[in-house]
C-alpha cells in the first residue's frame, strides 16, 4: 500500500510558494524558488529523483515519476526529472514510468510551455526554450530514445514522438513561428531537424530500421515534409530561402534523396519506393519544379536521378521504374 506525504518547505534564501509532495520510501525531491505565485506538484512513488528551480512569477511545474503505472511498488526506478524555470509564466510537465528515464527542462522567458511523457527504460530527453511563447511536446515509449530540443525565439513548436528502441532526434529552431514534428517507429531511427528565420516548417515521419533524415532551412515560409518506411533510408533536406517546399517519400531499403536548394518558390518532390535508388537536386534560382519518381526492386536494377539547375522557372520530370 502507498504511503503519501504533503510537506510545505521554505529555503532560507528562497521565496517559497506552494508545493505538494507524494511519494514513497526512497525518493528524493529538492524544490528551490525565488519569486512570487510559483507552484509545484511533485508526485513521487520508488526510487525517484527530482529537482526544481524556479526564478520570477507565476511558474508551474508538475512532475510524476513511478516504476509501473497504475501499480504501487518500491522497486527501484531510478528516474529523474530537473526543471529550470526563469521568468513569468513558464511551466513544464514531465511524467516518467520505468527506469532509469532522465528529463531535463530548462526554460528562460514567458509563457513557454514544456511536456515530456517517457515510459520504458533508458530514455532521454532534453529541451532548452528562451524567447516567448514557445512549446514543445516530446514523448517516448520503449529503450534507449534520446530527444534534444532547443528553441529560441517566440512562438515556435515542435512536437516528438518516439517508439521503439535507439531513436534520436535532434529539434533545433530559431526564429519565430516556426515548427518541427517528429515521429520514430522502430529502431535506430535518426532525425535532425534545424530551422532558422520565420515561419518554417519540418514534419519527419519514419518507421522501421535505421533510418536518417537531414532537415536544415533557413529563411522564411519553407516546408519540408519526409516520410520513410523501411531500413538505411537516407534523405537530406537544405532549404536556403523564401517559400521553398522539399516532399520526399522513401518506401524501401537503401534509398537515398538529396535535395540542396538556394533561391525562392522552388519545389521538389521526389517518390522512391525499392531498393537502393538515389536521387539528387541542386536547385539555384527562383520559381523551379522537379519531380523524380523512382521504383524497382533489387533485381529491378539501382537507379540514378540528377538535377542541377541555375535559373528561374525551369521543370524537370523524371521517371525511373523496372
Amino acid at each position: 500500500m502507498k504511503t503519501q506525504m504533503t510537506a510545505i518547505a521554505a529555503a532560507v534564501t528562497f521565496a517559497m510558494s506552494t508545493a505538494a509532495f507524494a511519494q514513497s520510501a526512497g525518493s528524493e525531491s529538492t524544490i528551490l524558488q525565488d519569486g512570487y505565485k510559483n507552484t509545484n506538484n511533485i508526485t513521487q512513488w520508488g526510487s525517484q529523483t527530482s529537482r526544481v528551480y524556479q526564478e520570477g512569477g507565476f511558474n508551474s511545474t508538475t512532475v510524476s515519476q513511478d516504476d509501473v503505472a497504475g501499480v504501487a511498488t518500491t522497486r527501484p526506478g531510478y528516474n529523474n526529472s530537473a526543471i529550470d524555470q526563469i521568468g513569468e509564466g513558464n511551466s513544464a510537465g514531465v511524467t516518467q514510468l520505468g527506469a532509469w528515464n532522465d528529463s531535463t527542462v530548462y526554460q528562460e522567458g514567458v509563457n513557454n510551455a514544456a511536456a515530456v511523457d517517457q515510459d520504458g527504460s533508458r530514455n532521454l530527453s532534453v529541451t532548452t526554450q528562451v524567447g516567448y511563447g514557445n512549446d514543445v511536446s516530446v514523448t517516448q515509449d520503449g529503450r534507449s530514445n534520446d530527444s534534444y530540443a532547443y528553441q529560441q525565439g517566440y512562438n515556435n513548436t515542435a512536437a516528438v514522438d518516439q517508439e521503439g528502441f535507439e531513436n534520436r532526434s535532434v529539434a533545433t529552431q530559431t526564429g519565430r513561428f516556426n515548427n518541427i514534428d517528429v515521429a520514430q517507429d522502430g529502431w535506430s531511427n535518426n532525425s535532425y531537424a534545424y530551422q532558422q528565420g520565420d515561419n518554417n516548417t519540418a514534419t519527419v515521419s519514419q518507421e522501421g530500421f535505421a533510418n536518417k533524415s537531414v532537415v536544415e532551412e533557413i529563411g522564411g515560409f519553407n516546408n519540408a515534409t519526409i516520410t520513410q518506411i523501411g531500413s538505411k533510408n537516407d534523405s537530406y533536406a537544405h532549404l536556403n530561402g523564401y517559400h521553398n517546399v522539399a516532399n520526399v517519400s522513401q518506401n524501401g531499403n537503401s534509398l537515398e534523396s538529396t535535395i540542396l536548394a538556394s533561391g525562392n518558390h522552388n519545389t521538389h518532390n521526389v517518390t522512391q519506393s525499392g531498393y537502393a535508388h538515389d536521387s539528387y537536386i541542386n536547385t539555384v534560382g527562383n520559381y523551379n519544379d522537379h519531380t523524380v519518381a523512382q521504383s524497382g526492386g533489387f533485381w529491378g536494377g539501382q537507379h540514378t536521378s540528377s538535377i542541377v539547375t541555375y535559373g528561374n522557372g525551369n521543370v524537370n520530370t523524371v521517371s525511373q521504374g523496372q
